[in-house]
């Protein structure tokens, strides 16, 4: 994935006031209507808030932070679609290189998914155009 893409982008408002590292720049933010594992398992919705950086990728899910970084985490990042007509769903699929095991319990996921609406599903899938 072509990172360097990310450090051209614009600074944007840090509005979910993420603590940033140094050198770091927010890119993207965006209330999701859900945030999902790969196999569409639901980790937030109402309380959800994505903020993406030039380096990390941050999701608040109102119960905890989950953080990854970029260039380290992501092996891929593609809008995806399944189902049909009312099933339909449309949505930025983030895998990563290795099994994460979260909440309590042996509960795993290898990536997950953003369903954004679509003023932000367009800008989020201009940022990831840039970067395959």
């Amino acid at each position: 994935m072509n990172t360097n893409y990310l450090e051209t982008l614009p600074e944007m408002k840090n509005k979910f006031k993420v603590n940033l590292q140094p050198g770091e720049k927010v890119i993207f933010t965006a209330k999701p209507w859900a945030f999902t594992t790969e196999s569409g398992a639901l980790l937030g919705a109402d309380d959800c808030r994505i903020t993406m950086t030039n380096r990390r990728i941050i999701a608040d899910n109102g119960q905890g932070i989950w953080t990854t970084d970029i260039a380290e985490d992501v092996v891929d990042m593609r809008k995806q679609e399944s189902g049909k007509f009312l099933s339909k769903q449309v949505y930025i699929l983030v895998t990563l290189n290795k099994e994460v095991t979260y909440g309590i319990g042996i509960q795993k996921l290898s990536g997950y998914q953003f369903h954004f609406h679509k003023k932000e599903m367009a800008a989020f899938e201009e940022i990831i155009r840039h970067m395959v």
